[in-house]
């Protein structure tokens, strides 16, 4: 199995401070970096964002704006995304986060039949939720 690209998180956070993100998009990457595993439901509830547009939408903006300051990684990331996409398209949300999967090795998505939204998990490297 091809492994994903690792971020490098000091790189990760000079993007951040580079890619000029709006108050509430700050916000939506610290949430995530801060809870580890959400899906569209809880990420809109917890911010309090309209349903227009979905919060992935805006997490994909948000990912391209960063992958903007980091081009060489965003591109692999996109790459490795493409390749483990069961339709074989990439997804710029996996900049910050990935598909979760349960214990059988399903993924967590309404097509696999394992939850009612697909269901999300930071990277390991770019979490932050046990920092006090």
């Amino acid at each position: 199995m091809n492994q994903r690209p690792r971020t490098p998180t000091e790189a990760f956070n000079k993007a951040i401070a580079k890619a000029s993100l709006s108050n509430k998009e700050q916000e939506m990457v610290e949430l995530i970096r801060f809870i580890g595993v959400f899906n569209q439901v809880t990420l809109s509830q917890s911010l309090k964002l309209r349903s227009t547009p979905p919060a992935l939408s805006i997490l994909c903006e948000i990912c391209r704006k960063i992958g903007d300051h980091m081009p060489e990684h965003f591109e692999a990331v996109r790459k490795w995304s493409e390749i483990h996409s069961e339709y074989g398209v990439h997804w710029d949300g996996n900049l910050i986060c990935s598909t979760a999967w349960n214990s059988d090795g399903e993924r967590l998505t309404p097509e696999a039949g394992t939850t009612q939204y697909h269901t999300f998990v930071v990277h390991k490297e770019l979490f932050q939720g046990l920092d006090f």
